[in-house]
């Protein structure tokens, strides 16, 4: 495959990567003054329990000024403020504050000055419920100060004081990535290596492992350092791309058969039901009318059902009436028997013949209205009128003086007569709303059952237009799915940007080996050297790579740093940071700012024969190489034996550093 070179310099420029690059020169950097003021609560019997109450109130006055070479911050006990100088010194230097929230609730103000090559820089703020506000100020040629930054919080601060000194001490940003996210490493990084705390030993050089081999370069000034970094960055991304794009087709690939059958499934389910349903339309109007009859024809049955309940009930009192006429006339008819029997003989054979007379013709008299002895007729009728009339006939008479015409008429209709034609006809009437009821009743019938056939097929349209909206679905997922497997796969990245980016890869690596080799010859042999003078007497050689990881030959066997006691790993380690440092001032070569911190050496199994040994080493080096060290311990009275008064800040007995 052959690209072009403007397509080779288009891939780059696009992937942030630089096409040259230029040897690392160091810039000296120092600090020259720190002074914090406050009010600060501490306890006269530090290590143990003190109540709030029984707390003492002290105000800080810190004013701090340390010179060239080795400076020494120290107390003859601990928790007496020895490495809050240090952090409050990074936290001036960086931005970034690594101390205790009681601590930094006792400052109020922060007044640092700092020198990049003899330029002085002032970093001033206040603290106010723990958050800094301040600014960053430089001196210029004509004395007076310029502005910076200014910055209110923590992440403003930090931004602040990146710009300012990544520019100033020519420090690349360091972008790693890894598992999909890119992360860029500013001044932060970097200030953190120049500390070198006893309970954080690994890596060799600075204070993370993703970061060493990247700080080691950038420390020994490998020209094609950063350029490796940033094609390391852009392959890594774009090969992280790819591999992504290939497992989510892997992923795509391995469920598609599946997800066909499951799609063709769909359809063939949603074509079946749909063809269940009847395709005409149904006419809604009709449907509309034929509810609006239904309705019309419940009224009609409703109104002739309230007809026949009221005919009905008529017939009953009618009824009711005939019965009652009945009865009146029968207990008329009996009371005129018994008058016209009541003085009667009652004779036990006929005089006539002698035949005897039963008690069945006896008891028939009152149904027969017949003489039991003569078989002769009662004229009933007479009784009942001299019942009515009176027993002497003379109420009658008087009674037919005083009725009119019209009333005599209506006398003689006959009441029983009259109400049996009444029943008659209320019979007749109940029978004719009877059919007509019924008629009613089944068009009723007839017309709802015509309505809820309509209802019935707007239902059936309704879900006919469900399946076939299920249907168009099915057939869309179906159609998307099979596109899907026709389509060519989309790469996630370009091939030509990974040929020229793993190129790229390839060169930038070889010139960094080329080029930082004899450079970490030389600080391999000036770490042994260290060592040595550190009083790690038995420590010959020593093969610092360039991943950051070092082989040791320690009384004649090979051996490994992480093999080392920690006391050993503390001398090393300070040893290849002054190592680097030399390495500037010799050749020029290098990014190291030749500032270091060393935070409780004694604390890891050094003897303070040893520790003294170590700090007059590091004086006389310091002597030698232009480079200033601040260490902290709680040997006091070592670092007032060892360094120059001006290089002091120590609180002797149980007094406070600050």
């Amino acid at each position: 495959m052959e690209i072009d070179l403007a397509q080779v310099e288009k891939i780059l420029l696009d992937a942030d990567v630089s096409s040259t690059a230029s040897r690392g020169v160091p810039a000296r950097l120092r600090v020259k003054r720190l002074h914090v003021s406050g009010n600060k609560q501490y306890s006269e019997t530090p290590g143990r329990e003190t109540a709030t109450a029984a707390m003492k109130t002290a105000p800080i006055d810190l004013n701090w000024t340390p010179g060239a070479g080795v400076n020494g911050v120290g107390s003859e006990a601990n928790l007496r403020g020895k490495s809050s100088v240090l952090h409050l010194t990074m936290w001036a230097l960086t931005g970034r504050s690594h101390l205790q929230a009681d601590v930094i609730s006792w400052v109020d103000h922060v007044n640092a000055e700092f020198e990049v090559d003899g330029v002085p820089l002032y970093v001033e703020f206040d603290v106010n419920n723990g958050m800094p506000a301040g600014k960053v100020e430089q001196k210029v040629t004509s004395g007076s100060r310029t502005v910076l930054g200014a910055f209110s919080g923590h992440a403003e601060f930090e931004s602040v004081m990146g710009s300012v000194m990544l520019e100033r001490l020519r420090l690349d940003a360091i972008s790693v990535f890894s598992k999909g996210v890119e992360t860029e490493h500013t001044w932060p990084s970097y200030a953190a290596a120049l500390t070198v705390h006893a309970d954080k030993l690994d890596p060799i050089i600075g204070n993370e492992n993703t970061l060493k081999t990247r700080i080691l370069q950038m420390f020994v000034g490998t020209s094609w350092a950063t350029v490796d970094a940033q094609v390391a960055t852009a392959l890594n991304s774009l090969t992280y791309a790819d591999e992504e794009s290939k497992a989510q087709r892997k992923a795509a690939a391995s469920v598609t058969a599946t997800a066909l059958e499951l799609a063709e499934d769909r359809v063939a389910r949603a074509q079946e039901l749909y063809d269940e349903f009847d395709t005409t339309e149904p006419d809604v109007d009709a449907v509309f009318a034929l509810a609006s009859t239904a309705s019309e024809r419940a009224r009609e049955a409703q109104d002739l059902s309230l007809k026949l309940m009221t005919a009905r009930s008529s017939d009953a009192e009618v009824r009711s009436h005939l019965r009652a006429e009945e009865m009146r006339q029968q207990a008329a008819a009996e009371d005129a028997v018994a008058r016209r029997m009541f003085n009667g003989m009652t004779p036990s054979v006929c005089p006539r013949c002698s035949t005897k007379v039963t008690l069945e013709r006896y008891a028939a008299e009152a149904t027969d209205h017949e003489c039991s002895l003569c078989l002769h007729e009662f004229d009933l009728d007479e009784e009942i009128a001299i019942k009515v009339d009176g027993p002497d006939g003379d109420g009658g008479e008087e009674r037919e003086g005083e009725v009119d015409d019209e009333e005599l008429v209506e006398e003689n209709v006959d009441p029983l007569q009259a109400l049996r034609e009444a029943v008659a006809d209320s019979e007749a009437g109940v029978t004719a709303l009877q059919q007509m009821h019924q008629q009613a009743e089944a068009k009723r019938v007839e017309a709802e059952g015509a309505a809820v056939e309509g209802r019935e097929k707007l239902d059936a349209a309704r879900a006919r237009l469900q399946a076939e909206f299920e249907l168009a679905r099915a057939q869309s997922a179906l159609e998307t799915l099979q596109n899907a497997t026709t389509q060519q796969p989309i790469d996630a990245a370009d091939d030509d940007e990974l040929v020229v980016l793993r190129a790229a890869s390839e060169l930038t690596k070889k010139w960094v080996r080329d080029d930082q080799g004899p450079l970490l010859e030389f600080v391999s042999e000036a770490i042994a050297v260290l060592a040595r003078r550190f009083g790690s007497t038995n420590i010959t050689g020593v093969k610092l790579k360039g991943n950051g990881n070092m082989d040791i030959v320690k009384s004649g066997a090979n051996a490994t740093y992480s093999g080392l006691t920690n006391g050993e790993k503390l001398r090393i380690k300070l040893a290849a940071v002054i190592a680097l440092i030399e390495l500037g001032h010799r050749d020029g070569v290098g990014r190291h700012p030749g500032l270091l911190f060393v935070d409780s050496p004694a604390a890891e199994e050094i003897p303070e024969a040893d520790l003294k040994i170590m700090l007059e080493a590091m004086t006389a080096v310091a002597e030698e190489t232009d480079l200033q060290i601040v260490v902290a311990t709680t040997h006091g009275s070592m670092l007032i034996e060892v360094l120059p008064k001006p290089n002091l800040l120590v609180a002797t007995g149980t007094d406070f550093v600050w």
